[in-house]
C-alpha cells in the first residue's frame, strides 16, 4: 500500500485522497470537491430536475421510428435493475438492454441478468468477445496499466453505442456519471453527456483501443474491433446522445440496491474486501484481485468508495468509517488461483503481479524465485494451482462463447 505523507492530502469530510485517479480538489476548508458537489443533492429542486428528464425522452421517443425509444448498458450488477426500473416503469419507455460479455461471471451474475430480462420483459443484446482475445487483452493491461478491468470497461461503454449507430437508436441511458459522483467533477447542473474523451482518459486510464497495440506487437486490428468507439463523425450522423439518470434523479446507490432487491430479487453477493453485498456481484474478481492491486496503488479500495458514499449520505460518521476501513481494505483477495487457472498462467506469476504494483515491491519481497515461490505458498494453497484451460467453475462462468 502506498505510504499517506505530506504530499497526499485527505478529505476532513470524508475518506478519500489526493491520490483519487479522477482528481481532487480540496477547498480552505480541507473538504474534497466530491464532498462539495455532494452536497447538491440536499438543495436541488427533484422533481424539477425529473421534469427535464422527462421532456429529453419524450422528444427521443417522438422522433424514433424503431421499435426501441433507447438503449441502456446493462450488467448483472450495480445499478441495472434500478435504471431499467426508471426507464421502464417511470419513464414508459421501450428499451434495448446491450451487455457486454465480461468473459468471467458469477452465478449471481448471470441469475440477475435473467431476471433483468424476464422481469421487465424487454430485449436484450449481448456481445461475447473471443475467450482468447479476452485473455490476451487482460495479461496486456495487467502487465503495463495495472489493472484486469480494462476489457470489461473498454466493451461496455463501447457497445451501446456502437448499436445505438447501428440501429439508429440515438438515445443511450445510463445511470450514475462516476467523475460527478466520486470527485465532483461536475456540476448535477451541467448535465453532463458521455464522450469518447473521458473514456478514454479516466475510463480507460489514458489508454483506448486504438492506443493499446503499443503494449503488444501481436494484437491485430481485428482482435479490438469489438472495442471500438464510433468516430465522432458517426456519433454526430446518428445524433447519439448519451444523458446520466444521477443529473436528474437524486442518486444513492444504497437506497436503490435495497428497492430492487426487494422489489425484484435482486441478488448481491458477501466478498472478503467489502461490507456492502450490492456492488459487483456479477464479477468475481473486480471486488478480489482488481480491488487489491486498486488498494496498493491508490491506498485504498472498495470498501472505501462504499464508506465515503455512505459518509456524504449521514448513514455513519468518518471515526466510525476509518475502522471499518480498517476492517476491510488490508484483507487478501479470493479467487486468485481460479483467476489464474482462466488466464491459463501459474498463480504465482498473478500474485508477482499483485506485487509490483506496489510501490514497497522491493520491500516486500526478495527477487530471488526461491523466496519468491515460498512467499507465496505461505499465503495461498499453490496445489490448485494447476493450470487447466478447461476449467468450469461456478465463480468463472463464460456463457456465450467458449469455455
Amino acid at each position: 500500500m502506498i505510504s499517506i505523507t505530506e504530499n497526499v492530502r485527505v478529505c476532513v469530510r470524508c475518506l478519500y485522497n489526493s491520490c483519487h485517479p479522477f482528481g481532487l480538489t480540496f477547498d480552505s476548508s480541507g473538504v474534497c470537491s466530491g464532498c462539495r458537489i455532494h452536497e447538491e443533492k440536499d438543495y436541488l429542486n427533484w422533481d424539477e430536475r425529473y421534469s427535464l428528464l422527462k421532456v429529453i425522452v419524450k422528444s427521443h421517443k417522438l422522433k424514433n421510428s424503431q421499435n426501441y425509444d433507447c438503449i441502456v448498458p446493462v450488467t448483472g450488477g450495480q445499478d441495472s435493475f434500478f435504471i431499467v426500473h426508471t426507464v421502464v416503469n417511470k419513464l414508459g419507455l421501450n428499451p434495448l438492454l446491450v451487455n457486454f460479455n465480461r468473459n468471467f461471471n458469477s452465478a449471481e451474475g448471470i441469475k440477475n441478468l435473467a431476471m433483468l430480462r424476464s422481469k421487465f420483459s424487454v430485449d436484450f443484446r449481448q456481445f461475447s468477445i473471443s475467450p482468447v482475445i479476452a485473455r490476451k487483452v487482460v495479461k496486456t493491461t495487467l502487465a503495463n496499466l495495472g489493472t484486469v478491468n480494462w476489457l470489461w470497461i473498454a466493451g461496455q461503454t463501447s457497445l451501446p453505442v456502437r448499436v445505438a449507430s447501428e440501429l439508429g437508436i440515438p438515445l443511450i441511458i445510463w445511470g450514475a456519471h462516476q467523475g460527478i459522483e466520486q470527485v465532483g467533477m461536475y456540476s448535477y447542473l451541467d448535465e453532463v453527456e458521455m464522450t469518447s474523451r473521458y473514456r478514454r482518459e479516466h475510463d480507460l486510464m489514458g489508454v483506448d483501443e486504438k492506443t493499446i497495440f503499443q503494449f503488444d506487437p501481436d494484437f491485430s486490428e481485428g482482435d479490438i474491433v469489438p472495442l471500438s468507439y464510433p468516430d465522432d463523425d458517426v456519433i454526430q450522423k446518428h445524433e447519439i446522445r448519451g444523458i446520466y439518470l444521477n443529473n436528474y434523479i437524486r442518486w444513492d446507490s444504497v437506497a436503490q440496491h435495497k428497492f430492487v432487491s426487494k422489489e425484484y430479487g435482486y441478488i448481491g453477493r458477501k466478498i472478503s474486501r467489502t461490507y456492502y453485498e450490492y456492488d459487483n456481484p456479477d464479477c468475481p474478481v473486480y471486488g478480489e484481485f482488481q480491488d487489491f492491486l486498486k488498494y496498493l496503488k491508490l491506498g485504498y479500495g472498495k470498501v472505501t468508495d462504499q464508506l465515503v458514499r455512505d459518509i456524504r449520505h449521514k448513514r455513519i460518521s468518518r471515526s466510525s468509517a476509518i475502522k471499518k476501513v480498517k476492517k476491510f481494505e488490508t484483507n487478501l483477495p479470493n479467487n486468485v488461483n481460479k483467476f489464474a487457472n482462466w488466464l491459463g498462467i501459474p498463480h504465482s506469476n498473478l500474485l508477482i503481479a499483485i506485487l509490483k504494483n506496489s510501490p514497497d515491491f522491493a520491500n516486500q519481497i526478495s527477487k530471488d524465485s526461491w523466496r519468491e515461490r515460498k512467499f507465496f505458498e505461505s499465503k495461498y494453497d499453490s496445489k490448485t494451482s494447476t493450470i487447466d484451460k478447461g476449467l468450469i467453475d461456478k465463480d468463472f462462468m463464460n456463457f456465450g462463447k467458449g469455455i
